[in-house]
């Protein structure tokens, strides 16, 4: 009987730290068009975008795959939404459940010269800057996100106004720091915080789950207040197409950060679906609101 107990509690944790896993994430070499950026450029942009996942803490870096650049994007070209199934089973032999995918669109800068009036030339440097960013599901080779990343209206022009950039790397490094919170906000969006139902703690005599349990902790820099949103994973078929839905069925906040692991959390919608779909064992995942 105690190995019963220490089995069925073995499983119940696992369970629970499989809903704190990080997700694993790999980057496929960043290209460009010469002309419309550098080499050194590139490699600045690929580093910052990196870092914005790795600061978070939330993911596992894989090993970048080892594959000709220019491949790669004639691939992502041809395919549209899906990318060489080749590319698709080395990230899988590395674990990777995402790729990011990166073009640089436009890296330069441009020299400003300014005159005084008095025969006193300033030559100062402006910067241009576009990037667009991809998020692949290695398990379907879909492209899930593509977005174009560019500087705040204004800041595309750091280099010419303001204090102003004496060189053209100047310009660029000015530009690539005007990204950041986008890069940020991109990395939230398509990245929300996610964790599993640990279990519903208090009903009502309706059957409506009033709180819950949630494995999600310090550790992911919860705090008391947040608010938090319940979606059911449902697989829909489209045009032959087996797409992943995530359907929104109620709203928790949460009222107690219990540990690095664990959250209590009221239920502020949603009640009577949220605990009528965890006692059929559907597939619910709690993600952070935007």
């Amino acid at each position: 009987m105690k190995k019963l107990i220490i089995a069925a509690l073995f499983v119940a944790l696992s369970s629970f730290v499989r809903g704190q896993e990080k997700t694993a994430i790999g980057f496929m070499a960043f290209t460009y068009v010469n002309g419309e950026a550098n080499a050194k450029y590139v490699n600045s942009i690929e580093e910052m975008i990196i870092n914005a996942f790795v600061k978070t803490k939330r993911f596992n870096i894989v090993d970048r795959a080892i594959i000709e650049t220019t491949k790669n994007e004639k691939e992502l070209q041809k395919a549209g939404e899906f990318i060489d199934r080749t590319i698709i089973q080395h990230e899988t032999n590395l674990g990777a459940q995402f790729l990011i995918s990166g073009h640089v669109i436009n890296a330069q800068a441009e020299q400003m010269k300014a005159d005084d009036g008095k025969g006193n030339i300033t030559i100062t440097y402006k910067a241009k800057l576009s990037i667009m960013l991809k998020v692949i599901d290695v398990a379907t080779g879909q492209v899930t996100s593509s977005e174009t990343i560019e500087p705040k209206a204004g800041n595309s022009m750091l280099g010419s106004i303001g204090i102003g950039a004496s060189s053209p790397e100047q310009a660029i490094s000015k530009a690539i720091k005007g990204i950041e919170d986008k890069i940020d906000e991109f990395v939230g969006r398509n990245f929300p915080l996610a964790f599993s139902i640990a279990e519903i703690q208090e009903k009502d005599s309706k059957g409506n789950a009033t709180k819950i349990l949630v494995a999600g902790g310090s550790a992911f820099d919860l705090k008391k207040g947040d608010k938090l949103k319940v979606v059911e994973l449902c697989e829909i078929e489209v045009n032959g197409k087996k797409l992943l839905r995530k359907k929104e069925i109620g709203e928790l906040k949460i009222i107690k950060v219990e540990d690095e692991n664990f959250s209590i959390c009221s239920v502020s919608s949603g009640g009577i679906d949220i605990n009528a779909r965890f006692e059929a064992k559907a597939r619910l995942q709690i993600i952070t609101k935007d």
